[in-house]
């Protein structure tokens, strides 16, 4: 066992076994992958790689492929670290060299960085506000756009404290988002996808290596950091395994609503189990169940969104069009009223409306419960200031984010940020969050964690690797193309 983690947290004599693997038991206990899938087919899916396909063909698909493929290994890895500890992979961070007064406040500037912006409420609001106009909206309707955007985030804000524990709620919520955000485009590429089309961006998938001449390296990297979930999308994934229960987990807590939600105890500091073959088979069931969550969820989930949005997209849209403006999130209405008339148009708002606002709802979540857990295990102060009641912790942190949401609105209001901006904006941030979790994650699960439970040497490598891929990708757009000017 790690004398390091042995040292820090409580040592339990049993890991709690998941209930029977009967079908009803696996289907109540799996979903935070249900969450992350919700905010996955937002801005990367809908958004980011229809706008790369559009503009420079299907073949770049490959990038998604490859993105996906790491944050699924990476997903994988965050909760090993979570199902041994109950803690979320942020805590695990503090522990890290330099310590806890480096990390706290680095992954907190982090996560407000590429988490805080309602980006998402506002590229929803272009669909409401289309369907307000009548049309799409254009550079003279950004304020109503930019108001809409404002009080679809603070809706949001009234979502999340309703409930009984918020991750129970969220995953009610997204479950009903993912069944009706594929069922539609499910829908539209059968009755409008060419059959060449959908091979051709099948195949798109899998041409490895292939970069177009002149492409903007901005948008290449934002469709790497945002195929599947992305940065802090990723990471939230073991706050979620934590309270609902996967593993040690059980034994800790999670974090209550403010509605209906019951005072719930969460310790500062996880637990670990002994190493015994009861213990080890208990382990083995709850990682079926983590393979089962994932790859079953969120993997197949991510890969469909994004075909299925591409698809459409390639289908419908003349190659070379750029998409963005302000009517971002339905830039697929016109197309689809002249096929199938004012149907085609609410179908178009609907679905563009429905993504991106299940983004902005679980983004609103992820944000507020990072901060809440950093704090929380980081400050002995504000746990004694909270009454050693986690919600009012969470609660407060919410309270600054709706501030901040504010703050987000006057910036957008006075600059006239377009929504897309921000978005490609915080999708070239997770690529950086992206490396370095993996490199912690695959450090921490080396060393930390006991051999008949570690990652085995392929995961750490694969991840290191991945964390080179993002980086990549980060450096291209960050460095190469903004300072130096160079496109692929």
């Amino acid at each position: 066992m790690s004398s390091r983690l042995e040292k820090e947290l409580e040592v339990v004599d049993h890991l709690p076994p998941p209930p029977p693997l009967t079908f009803k038991n696996v289907t109540r206990i799996i979903g935070p992958s249900a969450i992350v899938l919700g905010v996955a087919i937002g801005s990367g899916e809908w958004l980011i790689g229809p706008a790369n396909a559009v503009l420079y063909g299907a073949g770049i698909m490959w990038i998604a492929t490859v993105s996906i493929l790491l944050q699924t290994l990476l997903n994988a890895e965050l909760v090993r670290y979570t199902k041994y500890t109950g803690e979320p992979i942020f805590n695990g961070m503090l522990r890290l060299w330099p310590g806890p007064r480096f990390w706290g406040p680095f992954l907190i500037v982090l996560s407000v960085l590429e988490r805080a912006w309602p980006a998402w409420a506002f590229a929803s609001a272009t669909a409401l506000a289309a369907a307000f106009l009548g049309r799409i909206p254009g550079a003279g309707d950004e304020v109503t756009v930019i108001i809409t955007g404002l009080l679809l985030a603070l809706l949001i804000v009234v979502i999340v404290s309703y409930g009984g524990v918020i991750e129970r709620t969220l995953e009610i919520v997204q479950w009903t988002f993912v069944f009706l955000i594929i069922g539609f485009l499910i829908f539209l590429n059968v009755l409008l996808t060419p059959a060449k089309v959908a091979l051709d961006v099948a195949a798109g998938f899998f041409k490895f290596g292939y970069l177009p001449s002149g492409a903007t390296v901005v948008l290449l990297a934002a469709l790497a950091g945002y195929a599947g979930a992305g940065g802090l999308n990723n990471t939230t994934i073991s706050n979620y395994y934590r309270d609902k229960g996967f593993g040690i987990g059980s034994l800790v807590g999670a974090i209550p609503s403010l509605i209906r939600g019951k005072k719930i105890t969460v310790s500062p500091k996880g637990k670990i189990f002994k190493i015994t073959s009861e213990n080890l088979d208990a382990w083995r069931k709850w990682r079926l169940l983590t393979w089962i969550d994932i790859v079953g969820i969120f993997t197949t989930g991510a890969f469909i969104g994004m075909y299925l949005c591409v698809a459409l997209a390639v289908a419908l849209i003349p190659p070379g069009t750029q998409i963005g403006g302000w009517g971002v999130a339905a830039y697929q209405g016109n197309t689809l009223a002249a096929r199938l008339g004012f149907a085609g148009w609410v179908i178009a708002l609907l679905t563009g409306f429905w993504i991106l606002f299940s983004t902005q709802l679980g983004s609103t979540d992820m944000i507020t419960r990072t901060l809440t857990d950093l704090l929380w295990s980081f400050s002995d102060r504000v746990r004694k200031w909270a009454g050693g009641e986690i919600k009012k912790l969470y609660y407060t942190v919410l309270t600054f984010i709706t501030i901040w949401i504010f703050f987000a609105f006057a910036l957008t209001y006075i600059f006239k940020i377009q929504p897309f901006i921000w978005i490609l904006l915080v999708a070239n941030i997770s690529n950086i969050v992206l490396g370095i979790v993996a490199i912690a994650t695959a450090y921490m699960n080396r060393k930390w964690l006991p051999k008949e439970i570690r990652a085995p040497l392929w995961s750490t490598i694969v991840l290191i690797l991945g964390a080179l891929f993002f980086w990549f990708f980060f450096a291209a757009a960050m460095i190469l193309n903004q300072f130096f000017g160079i496109k692929f």
